[in-house]
C-alpha cells in the first residue's frame, strides 16, 4: 500500500515546493494587485487562496507568514483564517486518496472541488469584508 502512495506523495510535495519557491506566485500577484484593489480583495491573501486547494501544510506555512508579517489581530490575518476554514485541499485529496483506491476518472470531481474552493474563498473574503469592515 505505501509503495503505491509514495510516488504520488513525493510528486505532490515536489510540485508544491517548486510552485512556492519559483517566484511565479509573486509575479502573478504583482500583475493582479490593481484589480484586487478595485474589488477590495486583500492581495496579501492571494498566495493563500492559490496554495490552499493544493496542499494543507503549504497553506498553513503561507498563513503563518501572513500572520507573522501583519499581526494575528490584523484584518488580513482574519481573512486568511476564514479562507483556511472555508476550503479544503482539493488537489491533494484527489491525487492521494483517489489514486490509493484506484479511481482514474476524476475530471468531474476536480471541477466540483475547485468550484467549491472558489466559492468558499470568495464568500470568506466577502463575509470578512462585511463583518470585519475590511
Amino acid at each position: 500500500m505505501i509503495t503505491s502512495l509514495f510516488p504520488t506523495f513525493i510528486a505532490m510535495i515536489l510540485a508544491v515546493n517548486l510552485f512556492i519557491n519559483s517566484g511565479f506566485l509573486d509575479f502573478v500577484l504583482n500583475l493582479l494587485r490593481p484589480a484586487f484593489n478595485m474589488i477590495k480583495f486583500p492581495a496579501e491573501v492571494f498566495p493563500l487562496a492559490i496554495v490552499r486547494p493544493i496542499s494543507g501544510s503549504a497553506s498553513i506555512s503561507v498563513f503563518s507568514s501572513i500572520c507573522n508579517d501583519y499581526g494575528p489581530d490584523s484584518l488580513v490575518c482574519k481573512v486568511g483564517s476564514v479562507i483556511q476554514g472555508s476550503t479544503d485541499t482539493t488537489i491533494y485529496v484527489l491525487a492521494l486518496y483517489f489514486s490509493s483506491v484506484g479511481i482514474t476518472k476524476w475530471k468531474h470531481a476536480l471541477k466540483a472541488g475547485l468550484i467549491a474552493d472558489v466559492v468558499g474563498i470568495g464568500m470568506g473574503v466577502f463575509l470578512s469584508i462585511v463583518f470585519l469592515g475590511f
